[in-house]
């Protein structure tokens, strides 16, 4: 039924070395996380060799594509929470049958989404009023995003599962080698090199379906194979709607959560656009480097995830208080080292990017006031996520929106009108350190001791 590996790993995560294993599921998805940064930028860097209107394509389409994965990213999140805590609770049967309805679930509601995006993805930007110059080649570019998102809806079920069950390392591999077969077809497709067509805009969003596809087809013979551990057979896959509804009813709100996200950065870049080129090149280079961060505070964060989902289906609620100060103690060191290196040689940093003084002296004022708020924004990813974990993603909607839009947007608004785009930096930073607190406060209130695989509260005796 399951894997020697699997049981060895859940002894792990219930009773090893909390330090030891937390790092040991984390270095995987932060590998992943760099990989997938140095993606992001060689996309933009062949698209960049077209001229401004091809980057413009996937920039313009992103809010949308955001949107998109945030549905299929907030039913995964669903997933997890059941498939850790059954896993936590050594009830493996239950675990292939969450798997299971999850991928249906996710193929199924992604081909819906996937036909009505292509048949409006012309009319969405349109509304948007992108520009002419740039229309027809975000058109192509979303078009066939969305005829993907099959494949990435599937890849998401795939990861999310496997993680919860504490095995970080084959998505990682898996994901990686889709990462790096897109890197490869992107300045093929795109400019037609040997016996490939040029494609410009439409090789690059190809180039990333078949990396996606080849990552599904993969995932799918890992299934099917018996290789992870876990073997799976197809009448396994019949649709459980009872099942769908519980994974719907945890999973919207997350996706909402998410989808309210992409807006609301939207917003702020909206903000920041109002100073002008020299300030939006700044944050852009800016947001690079915090992201460069931020894939260490991620992988940390989402191994703590499969560690306090399992704990949470074993009942070990102190384990989970311990695991979670310790993740915080972690996190911060492993943050504030960078962080600090950054500030003291922010101009230089900023300078490997562009030769512009005007952009330069910009980013690290950027760097003076945001930097500071860097390990704060892990202590509000960390206690978030430990709601999350629980299947408690109303809660987790809910702290997300107001750092973002209670505290962000109309910071960076009212301070900007102020200080200038200095108050844009300082709202962002006091969102952070705010969130913080708000969401560690909202941790220890301890409503994630009730596991969306129990419908009764746990009395305190069992503390």
């Amino acid at each position: 039924m399951i894997g020697a590996k699997h049981e060895r790993m859940r002894g792990e995560i219930l009773n090893g070395s909390i330090e030891k294993t937390l790092l040991r599921l984390a270095y995987p998805l932060i590998f992943f996380n760099l990989i997938f940064i140095i993606y992001n930028l060689t996309d933009t860097f062949w698209l960049g060799k077209l001229g401004r209107e091809a980057v413009s394509a996937p920039t313009v389409s992103f809010p949308f594509i955001w949107t998109m994965m945030s549905f299929g990213a907030g039913f995964a999140v669903a997933g997890f929470a059941f498939i850790s805590q059954y896993a936590g609770a050594a009830q493996w049967d239950k675990v292939k049958h969450n798997i299971a309805n999850l991928l249906t679930l996710m193929f199924f509601s992604s081909l819906l989404l996937g036909v009505i995006g292509f048949f409006i993805a012309p009319w969405i930007l349109y509304v948007l009023g992108v520009p002419a110059d740039a229309y027809m080649n975000a058109v192509i570019y979303l078009r066939v995003m969305f005829l993907g998102v099959p494949f990435t809806f599937e890849g998401f079920a795939f990861s999310f599962a496997l993680r919860a069950i504490g095995d970080t390392k084959t998505p990682t591999i898996i994901n990686s080698v889709a990462i790096l077969l897109n890197v490869v077809l992107d300045p093929l497709l795109i400019f037609g090199i040997g016996p490939f067509p040029r494609l410009e805009v439409l090789g690059a969003a190809l180039a990333t379906i078949i990396a996606y596809s080849v990552a599904s087809i993969l995932s799918i013979y890992l299934i099917f194979s018996g290789k992870l551990g876990i073997k799976f057979f197809l009448s396994e896959f019949k649709p459980d709607f009872g099942l769908y509804k519980k994974l719907f009813t945890v999973g919207l709100p997350a996706s909402i959560g998410q989808s309210l996200n992409a807006l609301g950065f939207v917003v702020v870049m909206g903000i920041v656009s109002h100073f002008g080129s020299v300030v939006i090149a700044a944050y852009g280079i800016g947001q690079r480097i915090i992201n460069l961060i931020f894939s260490v505070s991620d992988g940390i964060s989402m191994a703590m995830s499969t560690m306090v989902g399992q704990n949470l289906g074993a009942q070990n609620f102190n384990r989970i208080k311990t695991i979670v100060r310790k993740t915080i103690i972690i996190n911060t060191i492993l943050i504030s080292i960078p962080t600090i290196i950054i500030f003291l040689l922010r101009t230089k940093v900023v300078g490997i990017f562009i030769n512009d003084p005007l952009v330069i002296t910009e980013g690290s004022i950027f760097y003076t006031y945001f930097l500071i708020s860097m390990p704060f924004f892990g202590i509000f990813f960390i206690s978030t996520n430990v709601v999350r974990s629980a299947g408690r993603t109303k809660e987790s909607m809910v702290i997300g929106v107001i750092r973002l839009w209670g505290l962000r947007v109309p910071l960076a608004y009212f301070l900007s009108m102020l200080w200038g785009e200095r108050g844009i930096w300082i709202g962002m930073a006091l969102s952070n350190i705010i969130g913080a607190g708000l969401a560690y406060l909202w941790y220890r209130r301890e409503t994630w001791r009730v596991p969306v695989t129990k419908e009764e509260v746990i009395p305190p005796y069992q503390l």
